[in-house]
């Protein structure tokens, strides 16, 4: 695996961390024993691309609520406890120009050695393009900030870094075959679909169904799924797309890609997929509910992952470069 793809690992493994729940709904994403609270927030802006208002609250009082897309910081909302913050609350869209002093109330909002806490909601208000505001990969630059560490330079993250997972080729494993007059075995859900929680349903009536009727309900089954929302969405991608599979729903199966990068995500999701889960469980209490989430990359190099569900299906991908404007342009 070459050393650019590293990172995409590194941000699969990090799904891993148990989320905190504070009062109210808002996640604890910096407690009393980390260095930098003002790195997980960042963090929090690196990995938005669809338009939310992050609403961030320190334990020392302080608040400061941000809109933001496509990884930028659009508009400081409200502010709560923080001095000359008139100039920023003041425009419409944040510029260049308020990049100084958005920086001084981040820092005094995200104080060291204090609790951090975000509530993210949908934005009240429609943004046109995504080319406004202030970019978060320039306010980590001015910050001396790494958006994307890696095991052994961790100058500024959390004081509990999350090491890179080792990367190991998984053994392909070889497809099982039946004769016409052969008794198959219904057998459990695959193992990726059981640990994700999403239908993988063994049915007994297509166990005994005759040759033509399983070419025919094979058929069926495959022109469903070409039209499912992650099939689409990622056609719509296009060669962005450097990687992907889906686990569950219509296209439980269906992948694309470098067959390495391919197996790498595989593993991911056997070990990872109860995690992957319950991020998706607490970006919405509906069930089946279309959701994407993007971790972030450096933006003009790297790689981005896409995370999606739809119904009982998810779809994991690497996007290569910024993927911004990519899934906003994908999402339908």
């Amino acid at each position: 695996m070459n050393k650019a793809a590293l990172p995409i690992f590194a941000r699969l493994h990090a799904l891993q961390t148990v989320a905190r729940v504070a009062p109210g709904g808002s996640r604890v994403i910096a407690t009393l024993s980390d260095a930098s609270p003002l790195a997980a927030l960042l963090c929090e802006v690196n990995e938005t691309v669809l338009g939310r208002t992050l609403a961030f609250e320190s334990s020392v009082g302080a608040s400061l609520t941000l809109e933001v897309s496509g990884r930028r910081v659009l508009r400081l909302v409200a502010a709560s406890g923080l001095p000359d913050a008139d100039s920023c609350l003041a425009a419409e869209a944040l510029e260049d120009e308020h990049k100084d002093d958005l920086i001084k109330l981040m820092q005094a909002v995200a104080a060291p050695r204090h609790e951090l806490r975000v509530l993210a909601t949908p934005m009240t208000r429609d943004v046109d393009g995504v080319s406004v505001g202030l970019p978060v990969a320039l306010l980590a630059d001015l910050l001396l900030i790494n958006l994307n560490p890696l095991e052994g330079d961790l100058p500024t993250a959390p004081s509990t870094p999350r090491p890179a997972p080792e990367v190991v080729a998984r053994p392909t494993p070889r497809p099982v075959t039946y004769q016409p007059g052969d008794d198959r075995p219904v057998t459990a859900p695959p193992r990726l679909s059981a640990r994700l929680g999403v239908g993988a349903t063994a049915k007994l009536e297509a166990e005994t169904a005759t040759p033509a009727t399983d070419q025919a309900e094979g058929a069926a089954t495959s022109a469903q799924g070409d039209g499912s929302f992650l099939i689409t969405l990622s056609r719509n991608i296009g060669a962005d797309l450097m990687a992907w599979l889906i686990v569950g729903g219509e296209s439980d199966g269906a992948t694309d890609g470098p067959e390495e990068m391919v197996s790498h995500l595989q593993g991911f999701l056997a070990d990872e997929g109860e995690a992957l889960a319950a991020q998706f469980d607490q970006l919405s209490t509906e069930a089946g509910k279309d959701l994407c989430i993007v971790l972030g990359a450096s933006l003009d190099t790297g790689h981005s992952i896409l995370c999606a569900r739809s119904g009982h299906g998810v779809l994991l991908g690497v996007i290569e470069g910024d993927a911004t404007q990519t899934v906003l342009r994908a999402w339908v």
